[in-house]
């Protein structure tokens, strides 16, 4: 199996051919253009049993490319960049585009666990859809925070107030959207406490088939929420995994939120249990998001299943 790791940006993309060793066998540096791709794929050819390990193969730059691979029946593997920049770090200081897919696809050699893309119309729809939101919610953001710093008499002050407007009807728009998607891929998400229509567009657009994931601690893992242990000697301790995709993570953050108002007082006895048992804050809330990472795995396996079964 020869694994072939791409750096991608938004201009260009650097892709390595590595042996099931490690050892870089071809190189190749391409434009971000259609001709670009097209030489991506005339790369690949001679390597019969192959896979793709790309950097952050959720970004916008690479996705069409990725769609492609895809639709071609090509596996495709997304390496969080905290792995890349992980694997660097142990192998030296030096850094350029090469070394970079290189590592890339060394850290899919050395992380066999990790799991292939499966992508469907909804999910890149829903992909789409969630990452406008966030860049959209962010300008908000932005905007709502310079029109608290202008004064009463500001000459632009009613322009932001125009754009905030803007905004927020968009991002009803947006939520409409893909709440529609979601009802017609998982309205059940919907059900779930503290999952509402941009959540749940967010876990489907991250996580596809559920049944890609061996196991919840799997799945948890995938979503940056199961701890991991740090420790030399006799001081051991569990610690926040920095890997994992932030995306997915940020929806069991808004979650946990969410319950610890919210859910009649189950999550919030749970969450004082754990800091009355020495937890800190940080620590307890970390745990609450693994148990609720486990949940999400079981309804979204469930649900993929039951479909399964009705389709057969």
């Amino acid at each position: 199996m020869i694994t072939l790791g791409l750096d991608p940006h938004p201009g260009s993309h650097t892709v390595v051919a590595l042996d099931p060793n490690g050892a870089s066998l071809a190189t190749l540096t391409v434009l971000n253009t259609p001709e670009g791709l097209s030489q991506l794929h005339q790369f690949a050819i001679p390597f019969s049993t192959r896979r793709w390990a790309i950097e952050g193969a959720g970004n916008h730059f690479v996705a069409i490319f990725v769609g492609q691979l895809l639709d071609q029946g090509e596996m495709v593997y997304s390496i969080p960049p905290s792995l890349t920049s992980q694997y660097r770090a142990r192998r030296g200081r030096k850094k350029n585009d090469v070394v970079d897919a290189e590592n890339v696809g060394r850290a899919l050699l050395a992380n066999p666990q990790l799991v292939a893309l499966h992508s469907g119309m909804e999910q890149r729809e829903l992909q789409e859809l969630t990452r406008a939101q966030r860049r959209l919610s962010e300008q908000l953001k932005a905007n709502r925070g310079a029109l608290q710093e202008l004064t009463a008499e500001s000459p632009v002050r009613e322009i932001i107030q125009q754009v905030i407007t803007t905004l927020v009807r968009q991002l009803a728009i947006l939520e409409r959207q893909i709440r529609t998607v979601v009802n017609a891929v998982m309205p059940s998400l919907l059900d779930l406490p503290g999952v509402g229509p941009i959540v749940a567009g967010v876990l489907l657009a991250e996580a596809g088939d559920a049944r890609r994931f061996a196991s919840p601690h799997h799945f948890a893992s995938y979503c940056g929420a199961a701890p991991v242990e740090r420790g030399s000697g006799e001081n051991r301790r569990m610690q926040v995994n920095p890997g994992g995709n932030r995306r997915f993570n940020w929806a069991l953050h808004i979650v946990a939120l969410v319950r610890l108002r919210m859910d009649g007082g189950r999550s919030k006895r749970l969450f004082d249990k754990l800091q009355k048992g020495g937890k800190t804050k940080r620590s307890a809330l970390r745990l609450l998001k693994t148990y609720i990472a486990r949940e999400l795995f079981r309804a979204l396996r469930q649900t993929h299943l039951a479909v399964a079964r009705h389709v057969r």
